[in-house]
């Protein structure tokens, strides 16, 4: 028996890691081929390796790994609390309920029970951030502002599904799940997290450090970290949370550790995990895989089916508009997204018996073909827009709308007439005291009505507090800068501001006066540059 297990655990890695390898030269995601790998090689095809009990706990072992390299390398939770009440986050919760309650609601007409929908509901509503990071690494735009934009808003449905997806777990295990049940759920969950939080931010960081440096051979270390990563999981579990949970949070901890600690964890942690552990979890799946689905009425499967890719690509694309993101179709192809976390999910379930085989199988087809779809869409699509750069901040738009606004488009057309001003013999502690726009970060200097200077609140927030009554707006402000005159072309005036430092720039009547009439900020640039409508065809110039 157990040469058989490791004959098995050899022909399914090699599959695994082949199959892999040969999607990625496709284009494609390596996820696809390990999961078609598991199909091929088990009970859905040839039948030449079996889900015996040495597979699972490899399943089980890349599960952790997985995960506590999501919380390592994607989930930045610090930046999701500084959205929290943001459009953004308004935006994710919409990508994310709107195809949960459409799954959940479908579940329920097929009278399963409220949490298995409800469950169902939750791993269908994820996104992952593995397939759409690997596009975006490709085309050298992981770190623009669309690649930014997908990740934020895929991170954070991420995380609100794999949280969801434990507390529904863990509320099925139970016998007759009731209000102080659920409480207490809960209040373990916040135990647990309160509890290894702090371990894990005040004490392992130490922990490691002071192994590193003592100990001599560097795989004892590798050692001991791995099995960090497996007790958390452990202990995860006997809490009452999923050992994902678990190794999440141990990642995310991680992830604040200094940056040549963090590098050689995620470099070693990288290396087993993808290496070996993580692909046999994902030929796993595939070993689950039955075409027994086909049994199932021809409408449930198409209901299903329609609302993995149909109404999770519709969710996306309101997320995308609340959040205000653009390119919206763009953008919204990277936030529908699945991959990792959908199937780790999904497996989870299956193993739980909230799904049964022939509906795990039909979630499996329905989460690759939107991989599929979201990876060839969101490659064709970037490849076709250029990034505009204005100021700090940086717009994607298509090559024919980008040149329609430049070549047709004025300052006076981006200009705003309302704007912060104010005199240069003013203190810089009144100006402060003083009724300003919080939302302005640069501010006009004008001397009876004629444009001196420019200075930028962060300026005067660095003037030191015992200065700032003597200190005066003219002492600080910066009297070289560029201006634009109205009739200006909006490439012009791209050009000239992103040459300073400022995030605007004025606006001033031509001729010598020095009068300013208004100012050009990024904010009315990128709106211009957003709204700009395609140039219909059928018109003649």
């Amino acid at each position: 028996m157990v040469f058989e297990a490791i004959l098995y655990i050899a022909v399914l890695l090699i599959s695994a890691k082949l199959l892999g390898e040969l999607l990625y030269r496709i284009n494609q995601p390596r996820i696809i081929g390990n999961v078609l790998a598991g199909i091929i090689v088990g009970p859905a095809l040839f039948f030449l390796v079996q889900p015996i009990d040495a597979i699972e706990l490899f399943i089980s072992i890349g599960v952790f790994f997985l995960f506590f390299l999501i919380g390592l390398e994607e989930i930045d939770l610090p930046g999701l609390v500084r959205v929290m009440r943001g459009r953004i986050f308004a935006g994710s919760l919409a990508g994310f309920f709107i195809p949960f309650f459409a799954a959940s609601f479908f579940g329920l007409s097929l009278d399963m029970n409220f949490i298995q929908a409800f469950a169902i509901g939750s791993v269908i509503g994820a996104s992952s951030l593995g397939v759409a990071a690997k596009v975006l690494t490709d085309l050298g735009k992981l770190r623009s502002t669309i690649g930014l934009e997908i990740f934020t808003v895929t991170a954070i449905i991420e995380f609100i599904a794999i949280i969801l997806t434990s507390v529904l777990i863990q509320i099925n295990t139970s016998d007759a799940p009731n209000v102080s049940e659920f409480l207490w759920l809960f209040a373990k969950m916040g135990i647990f997290f309160a509890v290894a939080g702090l371990l894990a931010v005040f004490a392992l960081p130490k922990v490691f450090r002071i192994i590193h440096s003592h100990l001599r051979a560097q795989q004892v270390y590798f050692g001991l970290v791995i099995g960090v990563i497996l007790l958390v999981a452990y202990f995860a579990e006997i809490s009452g949370i999923h050992g994902a949970i678990g190794a999440l949070l141990l990642g995310i901890a991680v992830s604040r550790m200094n940056r040549e600690e963090y590098l050689e964890i995620s470099k070693n942690v990288n290396a087993v995990g993808y290496g070996i552990f993580i692909p046999m979890f994902f030929a796993g799946i595939g070993l689950h895989f039955t075409t027994k689905f086909v049994e199932i009425d021809l409408w449930i499967i198409a209901g299903f089916i329609g609302i993995i890719v149909g109404v999770k690509f519709i969710g996306s694309y309101i997320a995308v508009k609340i959040a205000k993101m653009r390119p919206a179709t763009t953008v919204a192809y990277g936030v529908m997204s699945k991959g990792a976390v959908d199937l780790a999910l999904m497996l989870s379930l299956l193993q739980v018996n909230m799904l049964d085989d022939s509906l795990f199988s039909l979630l499996v087809l329905g989460t690759l073909i939107t991989m599929i779809i979201s990876s060839v869409e969101l490659q064709r699509k970037l490849k076709k827009i250029v990034q505009v750069k204005v100021g700090s901040v940086e717009i994607g738009m298509l090559p024919i709308f980008f040149r329609r606004t430049v070549s047709d488009k004025r300052a006076q057309d981006a200009m705003s007439i309302d704007f912060q001003k104010t005199k240069p013999n003013v203190s810089v502690k009144n100006f402060l005291n003083s009724d300003i726009d919080p939302k302005e970060e640069t501010m006009v200097i004008d001397d009876d009505g004629r444009l001196i200077g420019i200075v930028s609140k962060k300026e005067l927030n660095n003037v030191h507090k015992k200065s700032r009554d003597v200190a005066l707006i003219s002492d600080i402000m910066e009297k070289k800068f560029h201006t634009v005159i109205p009739q200006d072309y909006i490439f012009s005036v791209i050009q000239k501001m992103n040459s300073h430092h400022f995030e605007m720039i004025p606006v001033i009547e031509p001729g010598f006066s020095g009068k300013i009439v208004g100012i050009v900020s990024s904010k009315t640039l990128l709106n211009l540059l957003a709204e700009t409508k395609p140039p219909n065809p059928s018109t003649k110039s």
